[in-house]
């Protein structure tokens, strides 16, 4: 790599640079119009099938790799639905959440949880979304059945979600 800086400067300056930790999780819906909630063991409450992208993988194919591990869903990527930024999150520091459109299966689909880390699955009517997540994570949940109606992509962060 070819630098103004010498390497040693290099490598500090790019050491006090910011970091971000990158998630991702899917819309998945049924039939019904309702989506994949899942109930994880390690935390409190409800969230979707998804989970932290690795160093080295895109956001989009972190979140489908997550969706198999989890579900055993193997499911055809869709499109960005919402990137959410929060902001100095307490220990988590900053982070980007990204949500994707997983598409509509039968509800009768064959659901394999991960039993590492999920205790049950539902799925979920939008108008019963306040019931499994907090107030926050709905509104963005909503913003998310906003894309899918738009067709376009909704940006948000914790100082205004």
């Amino acid at each position: 790599m070819n630098s103004y800086l010498p390497q040693d400067e290099l490598v500090k300056f790019i050491e006090s640079l910011p970091t971000r930790r990158l998630a991702a999780a899917a819309l998945i819906r049924d039939e019904k119009g309702r989506m994949l909630a899942v109930k994880p063991n390690y935390k409190d409450g409800w969230t979707m099938p998804g989970g932290t992208v690795e160093a080295g993988e895109s956001p989009k194919v972190g979140c489908f790799r997550e969706v198999i591990e989890e579900v055993g869903l193997d499911l055809e990527p869709g499109r960005l639905l919402l990137l959410f930024h929060g902001l100095q999150m307490g220990i988590w520091g900053d982070s980007t959440y990204y949500i994707y459109d997983g598409g509509v299966i039968d509800s009768s689909a064959q659901i394999t949880l991960q039993e590492e880390e999920l205790t049950e699955y539902r799925w979920v009517a939008e108008e019963d979304l306040d019931d499994y997540f907090s107030a926050s994570f709905t509104y963005n949940l909503r913003q998310c059945y906003r894309a899918l109606e738009t067709g376009c992509v909704v940006e948000l962060d914790s100082s205004i979600a």
